[in-house]
Parts: structure tokens; sequence; C-alpha cells
């Protein structure tokens, strides 16, 4: 399936938020078989007043955020979906097939991920709510 990125922005409890979001998808109610949401959450080092990151960080996230896509991404065993940005942190959206090779794979990639910590959620999601809701 073709990407369709758009950007919105909005407030998340009174902050300013920004979510990159693969609209590709909204025509479906998910994906059959990707039925786990996953969440990769980076909080920023150095937020902005705002609660945003800075450009120097903003740099360093998209490069995080290029490896960790290229890694779960491959084999097509996920699928990513929005980006988050509000409050001091930065989430990555998927939805996967194989959670228990996510779960793998982020093991081995924290350690390789320079500067930020990250955090890894997966929670079924079949019917694809939280994507909706973004939407």
């Amino acid at each position: 399936m073709a990407d369709d990125w758009r950007v919105a922005e909005g407030e998340h409890n009174g902050n300013p938020m920004i979510v990159r979001l693969n609209t590709a998808y909204r025509k479906f109610a998910g994906v059959e078989g990707y039925d786990h949401q996953v969440g990769i959450a980076m909080p920023l080092l150095d937020p902005q007043p705002s609660g945003l990151p800075s450009t120097d960080e903003n740099a360093a996230l998209d490069e995080i955020e290029d490896n960790l896509c290229g890694l779960f991404e491959s084999g097509k065993e996920s699928i990513f979906v929005a980006v988050i940005t509000t409050s001091g942190m930065r989430e990555l959206v998927f939805y996967t097939r194989d959670p228990e090779n996510v779960k793998a794979k982020f093991e081995q990639a924290k350690s390789s991920v320079d500067g930020h910590e990250v955090q890894l959620l997966i929670q079924p999601d079949r019917d694809w709510k939280i994507y909706e809701r973004l939407i």
C-alpha cells in the first residue's frame, strides 16, 4: 500500500501536539493479521517550553525513527502508521502481526539508540482503535 503521510497539529492536556499520520489506512478498519499496536516512546532530552523538541534534537529523533522503522518494517511483520510528538515525548506507532519478534528486535535495537531512552509498549488492538483516534 502506498504511503499517504499528513501532518496535523492539536493539543494534548493543554500542550501542543504534532501528529504525522499515514492516512493510507483510513479506508480500512486495520489490516488483517496486524492485531497488535506497538508504541515506541522516547522522552525528549531537552524539550522546549512548548514540550516539543529543538531543531537539533528533532534531527536526532528523525535518525532514530529511520533506523527503527527500517528494523521493524523489514520482513513486513510491522506497519509504521504514525508519529506523535507532545509533552516532552515522541512516540512511533506501528501495528504488528508478530509481537514476540518485535520484542526481540527492540531488545537488540535499544542498545544502539544513541543518547535517547526508548520504551516499548505492545497491546492488542485488532480493530485499530488507536489509529482510528488519531485520524
